[in-house]
Order: structure tokens, then C-alpha cells, then sequence
């Protein structure tokens, strides 16, 4: 009978993996988060984008909310920078440059992990 060998090396089963699977693996310990959306900078235009982050840090909220009332575009880019993992940073600052509202469009979804929300209630009583 002939004997079956796997000749599959680890390259080659990490380059099955996709990039989620990749990235989910490598920050296992933590709680990492995929933000994905479409921006459609014309009528007839639309762009993918994906980026992936770990859950931010009370240190970087801390710091989000000093300085967002000086510069909010700035404190909500230096929020999302302390979080983005390292494989999505380059893609962050390129979409950055191009889209910049963007900054306002991913920190809001980042701050929502945080407890940020604009659906809350108020009744006098």
C-alpha cells in the first residue's frame, strides 16, 4: 500500500489563510474588530474599505477627549492610530489622505466600542 505524506509546508497552509484569519490569529489575546464600509466619493463610485483594530485603551480615550476639543478630526486620527493594527495602518493613512471625513466616519465606530452612543433616552419625569 502506498503511504500518503503531506508535503504542505507551514508557508504554504499560512498562505491558505486569509487575512481576517491571519490577523485574528495573530492578535489572539485580544479583541480584535473588523470596520468595514463603503465610501462613495461620486454618484456612480464606490470604494471598499476594510481596516482592523484592537478595542482602544481607557489611556487613549483619556486622550481622545482632552484634545478633541481643539482639534477633533486630529484627536479622532490619533484615537484610531492607537488602535489600528499594524498590517492596516498603511492602508489607513492612504485612505486617510484621499478621504479625510473618513476620520469621523471609523472614530465614531471606534467610540461605540467604548460605551459612545447618540441612541439614548431622556424623559422628564
Amino acid at each position: 500500500m502506498e503511504e500518503i505524506r503531506d508535503n504542505s509546508t507551514p508557508k504554504a497552509a499560512d498562505a491558505a489563510l486569509t487575512e481576517e484569519q491571519k490577523i485574528k490569529a495573530k492578535y489572539s489575546g485580544d479583541k480584535v474588530y473588523k470596520i468595514a464600509m463603503t465610501l462613495h466619493p461620486d454618484d456612480e463610485t464606490e470604494v471598499p474599505v476594510r481596516y482592523f483594530f484592537k478595542r482602544p485603551g481607557n489611556p487613549s480615550y483619556n486622550r481622545y477627549v482632552k484634545t478633541a476639543s481643539k482639534d477633533m478630526t486630529g484627536a479622532l486620527k490619533t484615537f484610531m492610530f492607537d488602535a489600528v493594527v499594524e498590517e492596516s495602518k498603511a492602508k489607513l493613512e492612504e485612505d486617510l489622505e484621499e478621504y479625510p471625513a473618513l476620520a469621523i466616519s471609523v472614530g465614531e465606530k471606534l467610540l461605540s466600542m467604548m460605551g459612545f452612543t447618540d441612541l439614548s433616552n431622556l424623559k422628564k419625569l
